[in-house]
């Protein structure tokens, strides 16, 4: 891995309006879950807060990781810098690496920003806190698992977001929903899957993981493995590329 060229791609994902759009989209469902949970007992705004980022949060950070991840190799495309990047003495693979670990930080650093928010929500209206820590769980497995989806496609594609926009929203909320044997293939739901086994969900968070069991050990390994493969096919889109 290249620090230097992690640096580099942090600090342009990371410019002002982009940066905060996307912290603002994943804000939403706490904002939601805030007021919603007004008035409500604590036990009741727990809930309600688990409910929200169960189903909410399914869109709104899973949009905002893409248009993060998926930038990380646009904007060097689209501003004509990524040949000066490839003239470097840099292997595929340690390129895939950094451009994956810049894609997965600046991710998880807008949705640490979303579930502060949504903290400050559910303490405000007497929520649990350990509910709050097992969200970040959540929220943090979900961007590392969606950057290793997102970076390899930022880097492929030309309409990365439009191919990334389908994934989230017809093959993972409506496919994958309706069809039991796609569950799986849900990068949401598998992030759910660890979040489930650490916080006691009321039935309508449960519901959305469909087919998928709890189990943080299981959901961890399946995130790992997205990652290994994410960075994989980026070396070897590459390696590909530099062969040509």
């Amino acid at each position: 891995m290249s620090l230097v060229l992690v640096r580099h791609l942090v600090m342009r994902l990371i410019r002002r309006k982009r940066f905060l759009g996307m912290s603002a989209l994943a804000s939403t469902a706490g904002l939601i879950s805030w007021i919603s949970g007004s008035g409500m007992s604590g036990p009741e705004a727990t809930a309600n807060y688990q409910v929200v980022m169960a189903t909410v949060s399914a869109a709104t950070l899973s949009i905002a990781v893409l248009f993060m991840s998926t930038a990380v190799m646009r904007d060097e495309r689209d501003d004509g810098t990524l040949p000066f990047i490839f003239i470097s003495p840099m292997s595929g693979g340690r390129f895939a690496v950094s451009s994956w670990v810049a894609g997965a930080a600046a991710s998880a650093l807008v949705a640490t920003i979303g579930w502060l928010v949504g903290l400050i929500g559910l303490l405000a209206i007497g929520g649990e806190m350990s509910s709050a820590w097992a969200v970040l769980v959540l929220y943090l497995s979900a961007a590392l698992a969606y950057s290793a989806l997102f970076v390899p496609l930022g880097y492929l594609f030309s309409r990365s977001l439009l191919i990334g926009l389908g994934y989230v929203f017809v093959w993972e909320a409506i496919l994958a929903s309706a069809v039991s044997g796609l569950t799986a293939s849900s990068v949401w739901r598998i992030a759910m899957s660890i979040w489930a086994d650490i916080d006691q969900l009321p039935r309508d968070a449960l519901d959305v993981l469909g087919s998928v069991e709890p189990g943080r050990w299981g959901g961890l390994a399946t995130v790992a493995v997205l990652i290994v493969l994410g960075i994989a096919a980026l070396a070897w889109a590459v390696r590909r590329r530099d062969a040509v």
